[in-house]
């Protein structure tokens, strides 16, 4: 190194010493934190399943989300596309209205950002690729929103990919704020215009109004070099500017200019803004953007899309008489949040190709959440990931929570240990207990036999839970039409009560079974039909599912080919009948006289009258045979997740037990050495004031004297001995007191009280 000392002479490169490098250095996966009192093959497999499952909940729910959309989305790019042609013809009036898609999406605030993704990605791919995203939290001005808006569509010269939008939308092109003006916007969409047309032939336009060519982001969204001053380019349009410098341009800024899309004349693109959150926009905000818009709207296509939470009333009482002048309102309807959920429950909770389930209690616990909370089903998801993640993660015997054909290979290659683990499943241990003393024997101590019925009991535990789901579709079609709805409309409702207890045994559904026994013929037979065209997709699959349909199928050909409804069956013979002798007595003697009359008397009964008690009765019984809660069903264990308690604290939040903990105990949360206490009621200097504050006044009665408290405090955090203690109190250690008690006041452990002045009142007691 001597001879490098002097850096004037050169500059010299060292080699790095050979060690481990940033790319030679452990990283940590998802695996490493997986379980951690598990085996490791365990512990792969269940995470490998865990992997697999929700991939295919993803997929599921990926193409769910554009399917329960598409009418809508579909009114709504045509509308685009309509809106954008009219405005480009000759004949187009000299109106400045602009015309506006109002979508209703509903109050369910989560799924909008995914609803809008969606609509963004449908917009791009049939309608326009100019497309501006605003949202209230953006547009605070008036300045800022214009800018917003102008940078997203003067950027959105190719189609972008749904994926790389939202960076696209917040980032935007380098502009300044003096050059993104409407005079700018109305100069750079003349000269796309100009250009397609120009370039445009029958044989390279293809379609009238679709695009050909790729964009490209450079020559189209970046007018900071091209269009220069805002005033130049009003002066002298970009088509003069860039056909009089062309010929000097590098070989690839030509090659750049060349691929501009080819537009048909009378096609243009139309420039589509949407506003998520209406009614979040600032008042004066909205009207500005409304007026400012409308004045541009002869140079410009623009198309408004309100996104509506609640009414579209709400947008007119937000806007003035003036801008609600110029908006050509028509208003598209989303889905609601709940027709939503009832398609995820179906076909994620309620399908065959996956293998993971939930029990009642957690089913009943994400249903109060999205009713009770917000209606989103983005958050039901998460919580339904949730209850998949402490399902696979709590449960050992979850490794075999697969798919049928990766389940055989598992259970053949079983070690001792794993098949220890399925033998000690409650459910299992049920099942041994039930059956004969030799086979019991074979179950506990032979691996062969132990292996052969957990594959058989696998087997019937899938084919069951599909048979059960089918049975709650039936359910819920023989007992949603019934007055007072006793089990509910949707599946939902029926699906969480046979999940927690047997349907029969339910107070709800004796209620339905004698509203059913009271139907008429016209009421009961298109019921019975859409319960036949239920059981028709089980047929193939399922013996019991297939006799039971044949018996329903004969019963509802003789409901149909009944003429006479009153044809009777049994006429009481009225010669022998018995005669009772009413002599004066008390009337409650004489009404009890008159019920044991007519309970003797027999009723006159017809064909149709026993026909609807026979479709009862093999209702009732089928319910009664395969309609009862999964934890009756041998090794359930392994594909339900039953216990409620470890989800309910992951996702219902309990705020005063966690201040508790964290003003008691800051070392739970922070992890850190110096809070870290032998005993839960000593108190450490080095603890956080607000800490310090909270122990000091668990320790005083109702009320609290705030200067004996301070003292209190002082002694604590200050290190000088008490005998040198100062007459006058730091400053610096009052306001810190007097922020630790403003903090207790917010979060609600304190209150000021006007028996006293100088004391605060408590307000927690006990163990809270």
């Amino acid at each position: 190194m001597a001879a490098t000392v002097s850096v004037s002479k050169g500059v010299f490169a060292f080699k790095r010493s050979k060690g481990k490098t940033q790319n030679d250095a452990t990283t940590l996966s998802a695996l490493d934190f997986w379980g951690q009192d598990e085996e490791a093959d365990i512990k792969k497999v269940t995470h490998k399943n865990y992997v697999h499952c929700w991939k295919s909940i993803t997929q599921t729910l990926n193409n769910l989300q554009d399917k329960i959309h598409a009418k809508v989305f579909e009114e709504l790019v045509a509308f685009v596309k309509s809106a954008g042609e009219n405005m480009r013809r000759k004949d187009y009036g000299e109106t400045n209205d602009i015309p506006t898609a109002c979508l209703v999406t509903g109050v369910n605030m989560p799924d909008h950002n995914s609803i809008f993704e969606s609509l963004v990605r449908l917009l791009t791919e049939g309608a326009t690729p100019h497309i501006a995203r605003l949202r209230s939290r953006d547009c605070t001005t008036l300045r800022g929103a214009v800018y917003k808006m102008i940078t997203q569509l003067m950027d959105q010269g190719e189609v972008v990919d749904p994926e790389m939008y939202e960076e696209v939308a917040t980032t935007g092109p380098e502009l300044k704020r003096a050059q993104c003006t409407m005079p700018v916007l109305t100069a750079w969409y003349k000269e796309l215009s100009s250009s397609s047309a120009e370039k445009s032939s029958p044989t390279k336009s293809g379609s009238c109004g679709q695009m050909t060519a790729r964009t490209p982001k450079k020559a189209l969204a970046s007018p900071c070099k091209a269009l220069g001053s805002p005033k130049k380019n009003i002066a002298y349009p970009m088509s003069e500017r860039a056909g009089s410098s062309h010929s000097g341009k590098s070989p690839r800024k030509r090659m750049k200019l060349s691929e501009k899309p080819c537009f048909n004349k009378y096609h243009t693109l139309p420039l589509v803004v949407i506003l998520e959150d209406v009614e979040s926009f600032p008042s004066n905000v909205l009207n500005d953007l409304i007026l400012i818009c409308s004045n541009h709207i002869q140079n410009l296509p623009i198309v408004l899309v309100f996104g509506v939470a609640t009414t579209t009333a709400a947008v007119h009482r937000s806007l003035a008489q003036d801008a609600s002048a110029c908006v050509a309102m028509e208003v598209f309807q989303a889905q609601p949040s709940t027709h939503y959920l009832n398609h995820v429950i179906e076909q994620v909770l309620m399908s065959d190709k996956v293998p993971f389930h939930i029990g009642g209690r957690p089913f009943k616990l994400l249903l109060d959440i999205f009713l009770y909370s917000d209606l989103s089903v983005e958050k039901f998801v998460k919580g339904l990931k949730v209850c998949m993640m402490e399902h696979f993660l709590g449960n050992s015997s979850s490794f075999l929570c697969c798919s049928a054909s990766k389940r055989a290979s598992l259970i053949k290659a079983m070690t001792p240990a794993q098949l220890d683990i399925i033998r000690k499943l409650p459910s299992f241990r049920t099942y041994v207990e039930k059956c004969p003393p030799k086979e019991q024997a074979a179950l506990l101590l032979d691996e062969k036999v132990s292996k052969e019925t957990i594959v058989t009991l696998l087997s019937q535990l899938e084919s069951w839970y599909i048979r059960f789901c089918c049975l709650v579709k039936v359910v819920q079609v023989l007992t949603s039409t019934l007055p007072l709805c006793p089990l509910g409309r949707q599946v939902r409702e029926v699906l969480a009560t046979c999940l927690s207890q047997p349907l029969v045994d339910t107070e709800e559904f004796q209620k339905a079974a004698k509203l059913i026994k009271l139907m008429s013929r016209e009421e009961m037979l298109p019921i019975l039909r859409n319960i036949l065209e239920i059981l028709q997709d089980k047929l193939s699959n399922d013996e019991e599912m297939s006799d039971m349909h044949n018996e329903l199928s004969l019963l509802v050909g003789r409901l149909s080919s009944l003429d006479q409804l009153d044809q009777v069956i049994e006429e009481p013979n009225r010669d022998e009948e018995p005669t009772v002798s009413l002599q004066a007595s008390d009337r409650f003697v004489l009404k009890e006289k008159l019920q044991e009359l007519a309970k003797k008397k027999s009723r006159k009964t017809n064909m149709y009258d026993s026909l609807r008690c026979d479709v009862v009765e093999l209702l009732v019984k089928t319910f009664e045979q395969h309609l009862q809660p999964p934890s009756s069903q041998p090794l359930h264990e392994i594909m339900f997740l039953e216990s409620s308690s470890s989800v309910k604290r992951l996702l219902v939040g309990v705020p005063r037990p966690a201040l508790t903990t964290a003003l008691s105990n800051p070392h739970h949360y922070l992890q850190c050495d110096c809070c870290q206490l032998q005993d839960p009621s000593s108190i450490l200097t080095t603890l956080p004031d607000i800490s310090v504050a909270y122990k000091l006044h668990l320790e005083c009665g109702r009320l609290v004297n705030l200067y004996d408290w301070m003292q209190a405090f002082i002694s604590v955090i200050d290190d000088e001995d008490e005998d040198s203690a100062k007459k006058t109190v730091d400053q610096q250690l009052q306001a810190r007191f007097v922020q630790a008690v403003s903090e207790l006041q917010f979060l609600g452990f304190i209150k000021p009280t006007k028996r006293k002045t100088d004391h605060v009142a408590r307000l927690t007691w006990g163990g809270c």
